[in-house]
C-alpha cells in the first residue's frame, strides 16, 4: 500500500513538474473589457505571418467581460489584441510577447487601455508605441472627416514624436529594440500613406506633399526582413507604391510590378509582396501573361508555387469554353442574338446609363469601333439598365448617336448574360473568337491601349 502511495506521489509531483516546464514556453493574458454598448462576444488573438495579422487564438468573453489566452510562444514577437476594433483602426493593442509573461488588461474604452500583471516584460515601452500610433490612426480611417488641412500641419509633430520615442528605446535587448523601431516607423508610413488612399471632402494640390514624404522615397526602399513581422508591414509596402504610381509623373499609372521589386532588395520581402500584389491587383490575362515572366523568377516560396498554380487556373478557367448564345433586343426592338455573330470576332460592353465608368469608357468605345470598322469584328454594347427604364436606354443611344450593336438585357444583373459570366460590377468586358468561344470574360477596356494590341494580334492570325 505504501509502494502504491508512493508512487503516486512522485507520478504527481512529475506531472506538475512536467506540466510547470510546459508553463515556461508560455505567455498568459488576462482581460477584462467593459466598454459601453459593445456587443462583442468573443475576442481575437493576432500573430504576424509574412507581414500580416494571423489568428492565433480566440477566447469568449463571459458575462463579466473577462478574457483569457494562455498561448504558447516559440520566439518572441508582436501580437494583436483585437475585440472588433482592429478593422476601424480605433484602438492598437499590441503586445510584445515572450514565455513566462503573465500580463493583464483592463479595456474601459476604444482609445486606450490599463497595462497589468506578474511579468508584463517590455510592455509598458510597447504601450507607447501603441499610442503614438493611435494619434496617427484617425487620419487614416475610411470615413473620417480629417483632411489634408488639419493632417499637414499635424504631421510633421507626429513624426519628431515618433524619432524622439524611437530614440528612447534603449533596453538591453537588443532584437526588441530593433523591432519596436522598426515597427514605430512602419506604424508612422503605413499610416500617412493609406491618409492619401483615403476619400476626403478636401484634396490639395497634386504637388503639394508633405516634405518629410519625400525623405522616406529611395532607390532601395526595403531592405529589412523583419519587416514581416510587423502586422503592417506587407501593407506598408503595398501603400508605398501605390502612393508612388499615383504621384509620379504628369498623371496617375498603374503599378508596374516589375519596376516595384526594383525598388525590394531582400528575397523574402519580394516574394511575399508580389504574392499579395498579384492576388489583389485584378489584372486581365492579358496583363498577367506580359508581366509573369519578369516576376516569376521571384516568387520561389512554396507558398507562392501554390498561390501561381490555383490563381493561373482561376485565370484561364473558361478560356475557350463556349460563349452564352443570349438573343436580346436592339433599339428598334429587333431580336439580336450572340450566334448571329459567327465567324467575327465579338467585343462586348456591359454597362447602363446610370453607370458613370461606363460612362467614361463609351469616347474609347466609339473611337475604337470606328478605328476597326470593316474588319472581321463585332462591338455589341450590351444595356443592364432596369426594364422600366427602356425608354431611357433607348433615348441616350439616341442622343448619344452611339454605334456598333446597342442591346439591351431583359432583367439588368437578373439576365442571363449577366448570371452566366458573374457580372456584379459594371463595366465588363467580354472578347470571343470567330467560333464563339472565350478568350477573356474579363477583357480589357477600350480606354488601355493593349486592347488595340491584342485586336490586331487576333486580326492577323
Amino acid at each position: 500500500m505504501k509502494k502504491h502511495i508512493l508512487y503516486f506521489i512522485l507520478t504527481f509531483i512529475m506531472v506538475q513538474m512536467s506540466f510547470a516546464a510546459n508553463l515556461s514556453e508560455y505567455a498568459v493574458i488576462k482581460g477584462t473589457i467593459s466598454i459601453p454598448d459593445l456587443k462583442a462576444k468573443e475576442i481575437t488573438l493576432y500573430n504576424v505571418e509574412e507581414g500580416k495579422p494571423a489568428v492565433a487564438a480566440t477566447a469568449k468573453i463571459n458575462s463579466s467581460g473577462e478574457f483569457g489566452f494562455m498561448i504558447p510562444v516559440s520566439a518572441a514577437g508582436f501580437y494583436y489584441v483585437d475585440y472588433g476594433q482592429m478593422k476601424s483602426r480605433n484602438q492598437l493593442i499590441r503586445l510584445y510577447l515572450e514565455p513566462k509573461l503573465d500580463i493583464s488588461l483592463s479595456i474601459t474604452n476604444k482609445e486606450n487601455y490599463v497595462l497589468g500583471g506578474k511579468n508584463i516584460g517590455q510592455n509598458a515601452l510597447v504601450q507607447k508605441a501603441n499610442e503614438i500610433y493611435n494619434e496617427f490612426a484617425p487620419y487614416s480611417r475610411l470615413g473620417g472627416d480629417q483632411t489634408y488641412v488639419d493632417f499637414y500641419p499635424w504631421l510633421d509633430k507626429g513624426v519628431a514624436k515618433a524619432d524622439e520615442f524611437s530614440k528612447s528605446i534603449k533596453t538591453k535587448d537588443a532584437a526588441f529594440n530593433k523591432l519596436l523601431k522598426l515597427a514605430v516607423a512602419t506604424d508612422v508610413e503605413e499610416l500617412t500613406y493609406t491618409f492619401f488612399r483615403m476619400p476626403r471632402s478636401a484634396f490639395p494640390d497634386k504637388d503639394d506633399r508633405p516634405a518629410v514624404i519625400k525623405t522616406w522615397q529611395t532607390d532601395k526602399k526595403f531592405t529589412d526582413p523583419d519587416l514581416l513581422k510587423v502586422a503592417n508591414g506587407l501593407s506598408l509596402m503595398s501603400n508605398y507604391f501605390f502612393y508612388v504610381s499615383m504621384n509620379s509623373g504628369d498623371k496617375p499609372k498603374r503599378l508596374d510590378l516589375a519596376e516595384a521589386i526594383t525598388h525590394i532588395t531582400d528575397p523574402a520581402l519580394i516574394d511575399v509582396y508580389l504574392r499579395d500584389a498579384v492576388a489583389t491587383s485584378k489584372m486581365k490575362i492579358e496583363e498577367y501573361e506580359k508581366v509573369a515572366p519578369s516576376i516569376k523568377p521571384f516568387m520561389v516560396s512554396d507558398a507562392s508555387k501554390a498561390f501561381l498554380l490555383d490563381y493561373e487556373k482561376v485565370l484561364h478557367k473558361s478560356v475557350g469554353q463556349k460563349g452564352l448564345d443570349f438573343t436580346y433586343k436592339d433599339i428598334n426592338d429587333k431580336p439580336v442574338s450572340f450566334s448571329d455573330f459567327k465567324g467575327k470576332f465579338v467585343y462586348i460592353d456591359l454597362w447602363a446609363t446610370w453607370c458613370g465608368p461606363c460612362k467614361a469608357e463609351i469616347p474609347h468605345m466609339k473611337k475604337i469601333e470606328e478605328d476597326y470598322h470593316g474588319k472581321n469584328i463585332v462591338f455589341v454594347s450590351l444595356s443592364l439598365d432596369k426594364p422600366k427604364d427602356a425608354q431611357k436606354w433607348k433615348d441616350y443611344v439616341t442622343k448619344e448617336q452611339l454605334k456598333g450593336i446597342q442591346l439591351m438585357a431583359d432583367k439588368d444583373f437578373g439576365s442571363d448574360v449577366a448570371k452566366n459570366y458573374d457580372v456584379n460590377a459594371i463595366p465588363r468586358f467580354l472578347l470571343f473568337d470567330t467560333k464563339g468561344n472565350i478568350i477573356n470574360a474579363d477583357a480589357l477596356r477600350p480606354s488601355n491601349p493593349e486592347l488595340r494590341a491584342q485586336l490586331d494580334k487576333l486580326l492577323k492570325s
